[in-house]
């Protein structure tokens, strides 16, 4: 039994890949963006999937009482890899002459965990990492809902089986509607506890598909069921307005997927069962314009974020409503030709050998792309020319951030420390003592990422703090109670003579330290509190120092960065280093003031290089290594931890 054409499908088709479309460009409204809920449409995506492929095995157990692995996976590739390595291919020279070399490297990775239907768990780790680079500069990583889908493909086909041999499948409506509850709650919780991690597991998104595939085995068993109420012809309307108010208004921050992702999927379950041909909701749905972008959804879905993400990375500037229209031409230009020249020849028309050869060709093109991409750390020499704008700088921030961790790393035996431990501790920190013992002061410094910066910077300038040794305790932001609680207990904090508490402060920081100064001078340590550095807002889209370096077409004059960076300066961080220091007026311990090491205040500038040129800062805050060799030397200057030479707090630019 063949299921008949229904054009509103289509329609849903379209109303999601807009939403996700409209969603990513991120239009302004107000103090949010247009569509604020528009990632659902991926939510409407795994329902209409989940219905229409949950049908197809369900319809050909119920005709013939078996299935066909074989026949399901082939038209699966056929369905997803033509348009997919399509889009692949024609974005790896795009992604050659505008991505820098770390992220080159990603995109390389990351098109291989699309292909190989793992995205979203690539994708977990990487945006989990610390200081990772926003989502919507990933071209590939709208990718992960695929990967979400074709896990659940691999699962379920069994499932189903297994549960139609019981009893001729008895068991099979029961058992989805358990399923779905067992998911939710796992899903819920998930979220609860670690939110990124629910929003990439197969196991949060399942629910979502079963509901999907609830429907399709419903339409088989009751196909009509209240469909002849008094009501049912109402309902697709009352579920398309539930539909575009969760489009508008849900946000990511409350709670999704779980509780709160249930309205867009009875919504789109309900307009799915109700639809009728006499039906306000389904006539709009099923006209010509919105099956023919219905039809080619899954083109635009891959076009967009590609197009989107290298746009937003070619940009100096913040996007402009001009920008935005050329991404969505492009868009719809990309994916017609997909749709029409590889997605419907590759799916239908092309016999299986030549299919088999092309996408096998295809494929291992794309893996020596990056095995030498990796090989080759993203190929540098590709910005040669920007070698006299940057002196003996390196391009890539990201790579400076990597470098940033090095110190750390070279400390730590048996164990490779990177961003991960700007705030999460290494086993080195918890379990080692780092002090030799033959100092006369022993200076644990601790924070967040921000503390790593600082001790990279006296233990840069340690031959100039004679006397002194460092170590260092990464703290998470709020500097909970918990990393308090275990601080006290560890090796470095014991030997400890000294606490430089070095975090970027915020409200709950501070109220934690002022709840646990008490207890470290009670423990006869002496406590410097040292404030925020400055940080810096930017003209673009770029960190100041890059957005610079690339807006510049002649010789780049530092100076002028420097006092650009002073025009530029984040009044927050000062905010809340005003209130560290009066913390330490409160206890009557030193205060630092970290700013004073990168901005004078008499010449109007901020260091974002150093007077030999070498570039401070790999973001707006963070410190370089050469950065922090150079505020830590000026930190030396100043006298710190020399209490006979160091300067007043008033005269440290508060």
């Amino acid at each position: 039994m063949t299921a008949r054409y229904r054009p509103e499908i289509d329609g849903l088709r379209t109303v999601a890949v807009l939403s996700v479309i409209i969603y990513h460009l991120e239009i302004p409204l107000g103090s949010s963006f247009l569509l604020h809920g528009g990632f659902l449409g991926v939510d409407i995506f795994f329902v209409l999937s989940g219905y229409l492929i949950g049908g197809i095995i369900l319809r050909e157990l119920q005709d013939t009482g078996r299935f066909s692995f074989s026949n399901f996976y082939a038209r699966r590739i056929r369905r997803i890899f033509p348009e997919l390595i399509f889009v692949i291919l024609v974005s790896i020279p795009v992604a050659w002459a505008i991505l820098l070399p770390s992220e080159l490297v990603r995109f390389a990775t990351s098109i291989i965990s699309a292909l190989g239907f793992f995205s979203n768990f690539y994708w977990y780790q990487e945006l989990g990492e610390y200081g990772a680079q926003s989502g919507l500069l990933q071209p590939f990583l709208h990718t992960w809902s695929l990967s979400i889908e074709e896990q659940f493909y691999v699962v379920f086909p069994v499932l189903l089986i297994v549960l139609y041999k019981i009893k001729s499948g008895k068991w099979i409506g029961p058992a989805l509607i358990a399923l779905i509850l067992i998911s939710l709650v796992l899903c819920q919780f998930t979220t609860f506890i670690k939110p990124p991690l629910s929003f990439f597991s197969p196991v949060s998104r399942a629910w979502e598909l079963l509901a999907g595939a609830g429907l399709a085995f419903l339409e088989l068993k009751r196909p009509g069921l209240l469909l002849n109420s008094r009501i049912a012809g109402f309902i697709p309307s009352i579920m398309a307005v539930v539909m575009l108010l969760s489009l508008a208004f849900v946000s990511l921050d409350d709670g999704h997927p779980g509780i709160v992702t249930i309205p867009i999927i009875v919504a789109t379950c309900g307009v799915i069962w109700f639809a009728r041909k006499d039906e306000i909701t389904t006539r709009l749905l099923s006209t010509s314009g919105m099956t023919y972008v219905g039809k080619i959804s899954y083109a635009l879905y891959l076009w967009h974020f590609p197009i989107f993400a290298f746009g937003r990375l070619r940009s100096l500037e913040a996007p402009t409503a001009l920008d935005m229209l050329g991404w969505v031409a492009l868009t719809f230009v990309m994916s017609w030709i997909g749709y029409t020249v590889v997605e419907r020849p590759f799916r239908f028309k092309i016999q299986t050998r030549p299919f088999a050869s092309s996408i096998a060709a295809s494929l291992v093109a794309i893996a020596c792309f990056t095995v030498v991409v990796v090989r080759d750390d993203g190929f540098p020499g590709r910005f040669a020319y920007m070698a006299a704008r940057l002196g003996e700088n390196k391009i890539d921030a990201e790579a400076l951030a990597e470098e940033s961790m090095k110190i750390l790393d070279e400390l730590a035996p048996n164990e490779s420390i990177g961003r991960w431990n700007a705030g999460v501790r290494s086993k080195h920190e918890i379990e080692d003592n780092w002090f030799s013992g033959q100092a006369a002061e022993n200076v644990l410094v601790i924070g967040n990422s921000h503390s790593k910066d600082m001790f990279n910077a006296v233990y840069q300038n340690r031959d100039r703090l004679q006397g002194v040794e460092f170590a260092r305790l990464a703290f998470d932001a709020d500097m909970s109670a918990k990393s308090f609680d275990q601080m006290f207990d560890l090796p470095n904090y014991k030997n400890a003579t000294t606490i430089m508490v070095a975090p970027k402060y915020r409200s709950t920081s501070i109220l934690s330290l002022d709840r646990y100064l008490a207890r470290m001078l009670k423990d006869g340590k002496k406590v410097i509190l040292v404030g925020n550095t400055a940080e810096f807002s930017s003209p673009g889209t770029m960190p100041i120092f890059d957005w610079y370096i690339w807006k510049q077409t002649g010789d780049v004059d530092f100076k002028q960065l420097n006092q650009l960076a002073y025009k530029y300066e984040s009044e927050e961080a000062k905010i809340y280093t005003a209130r560290v220091a009066a913390l330490a007026e409160k206890y009557g311990v030193p205060f630092y003031d970290r700013r004073a090491l990168v901005c004078d205040d008499l010449a109007k500038e901020c260091a974002m290089v150093t007077p030999e040129g070498k570039r401070t800062m790999y973001d707006a805050s963070h410190w370089t290594l050469d950065g922090a060799g150079y505020f830590g030397s000026r930190a030396a200057d100043m006298g710190w931890l020399k209490p006979d030479e160091a300067v007043p707090v008033s005269q440290q630019g508060l």
